[in-house]
């Protein structure tokens, strides 16, 4: 007895796995320059924190009075102006170095390249064409807004339609 002779059947070949997320690659030259804004809001906040340093610093030399010297009677003038002043801007390049390195990581993350980009994926999000929509399309009394929602069926054409029946049935022929 011979057996039939039967060809192997290959399974079809199977589709390649899709990838979760098709974002930009991190060395392309967009997503370096997003990453940019960031390593220089990083360096700012080094150089910041390097010049307060420094300038606390300089403020305990001053203040602190020299070997054998009373420290009773300060021989320094004391300015509170003038110290607020350098606290201010201190404190003013600090945030503003902290507030850059944050937004070069939010662009990075987000991936957000430039201003148009942040305002069209912000008014995305916000729904902002239907808030801020044209004069023409808001409703003006309040029978055109209840149409607009939708919640309520006006039927007009079918009440005039029997007034018209109604006037031609009552006049005499």
């Amino acid at each position: 007895m011979t057996q039939p002779t039967t060809t192997p059947v290959t399974p079809p070949p199977r589709p390649p796995p899709e990838p979760a997320y098709e974002g930009t690659p991190i060395t392309s030259q967009r997503s370096l320059r997003q990453l940019s804004i960031f390593l220089l809001g990083g360096a700012c906040l080094l150089a910041t924190t390097a010049l307060t340093r420094k300038a606390v610093w300089r403020r305990q030399l001053r203040v602190m009075p020299k070997f054998y010297e009373p420290n009773t009677n300060p021989h320094e003038y004391f300015s509170p102006f003038h110290d607020a002043i350098q606290a201010l801007n201190l404190a003013t390049m600090n945030c503003a170095s902290v507030g850059i390195m944050a937004v070069g990581g939010a662009m990075w993350t987000f991936d957000i390249a430039n201003l148009r980009e942040a305002q069209a994926s912000l008014r995305r999000r916000l729904n902002y064409e239907r808030i801020y929509r044209s004069e023409e399309d808001v409703p003006r009394n309040l029978s055109e807004l209840i149409a607009a929602s939708g919640q309520m069926r006006i039927i007009e054409d079918e009440e005039d339609e029997k007034d018209e029946k109604d006037e031609s049935n009552d006049k005499p022929q």
